[in-house]
């Protein structure tokens, strides 16, 4: 019996010795990331001859935007969504709006309804969008989607419209 009391003890000692923690070195501080390169310009030319927008009449409530991206190189410009109908069709209510310091952002132009929107290009004259747009086919049902490009032009000033033209 003495025997295995022994045996058991030793075994006790040797297993809490097992876990005696290491002493560990401080891990190597990762080398900085490379930088990417700057995205190749995409080069697109319209396709199609421009739509002309009117600014929208009524003023938006800020809880109704999803997203938003301000434009790089123009002052008081940017992008954005509101949320609205058939989230599968269509259901980002896409946006321009300009601002003044005398009126704010009150000059908001509807630039279409997408799946999604991304900025491709922007400059202080225009800003490229890729789009995905749905629409259902006639006698299948099915829904169909695309993907397209838009050119929208910046208005100088107090301008009242603008122009978005398909691209290639």
């Amino acid at each position: 019996m003495r025997l295995i009391v022994l045996a058991a003890l030793t075994l006790a000692v040797l297993t809490l010795a097992a876990c005696q923690p290491v002493a560990l070195q401080a891990a190597a501080p990762a080398a900085p990331a490379a930088a990417s390169p700057a995205p190749a310009p995409l080069a697109l030319k319209p396709s199609g001859p421009p739509r002309t927008l009117l600014a929208e009449a009524e003023p938006m409530e800020a809880a109704y935007v999803t997203d938003v991206r301000m434009v790089e190189g123009a002052d008081g410009a940017k992008i954005f969504s509101t949320a609205g109908g058939d989230p599968a069709i269509n259901g980002l209510y896409t946006y321009l709006a300009l601002f003044t310091a005398a009126e704010g952002w009150t000059r908001v132009f509807q630039i279409g309804d997408f799946n999604a929107w991304e900025v491709v290009e922007e400059s202080a004259e225009r800003v490229t969008l890729r789009v995905s747009r749905s629409w259902i086919e006639e006698g299948s049902g099915d829904v169909k989607t695309a993907d397209e490009y838009l050119i929208v032009a910046l208005p100088d000033g107090q301008a009242t419209t603008i122009e978005v033209t398909p691209a290639s």
